[in-house]
């Protein structure tokens, strides 16, 4: 597990950046969905919302089971990360499920569940020479 840099949290939580989640289906393919709902609770944490998973829920609990990272991508500006994350559990209730069910439910949709992940790399996808230089 590592640390994701403040820099990058605060990227993550900022609602105006678009955020991508990837996964790797059981037939080796990859899904990749832009998703609102991702989140940065702490430096040891993402989240994202389960929706309107279909594809992308399914890819993640079978990930769960083995060694498949899902890859999260933030934009900002010219600016852009990503951080390569171990899945951990479905959270279907508790604190963090009842806030962001809260916010969701503003937009006039259901969540499902809460994913979480635990980071394992991060690195810097600016559009810069430092593209491509692990961060964390």
């Amino acid at each position: 597990m590592v640390k994701i840099p403040d820099e990058v949290v605060d990227a993550i939580n900022n609602e105006e950046n678009p955020k991508i989640l990837a996964t790797v289906g059981a037939d080796g393919a990859p899904h990749a969905i832009q998703a609102g709902s991702i989140r940065a609770p702490s430096n040891e944490m993402m989240i994202v919302g389960a929706i309107l998973m279909k594809k992308s829920g399914k890819n993640l609990e079978a990930m769960k089971k083995g060694d498949k990272l899902a890859s999260f991508l933030v934009l900002d500006g010219v600016k852009s990360y990503e951080v390569r994350c171990k899945v951990g559990d479905f959270v279907t209730s508790g604190p963090m499920f009842d806030a962001m069910s809260e916010k969701i439910k503003q937009m006039g949709l259901t969540l499902q569940g809460v994913w979480t992940f635990t980071p394992v790399e991060v690195f810097n996808q600016s559009a810069s020479f430092e593209a491509g230089t692990k961060m964390a």
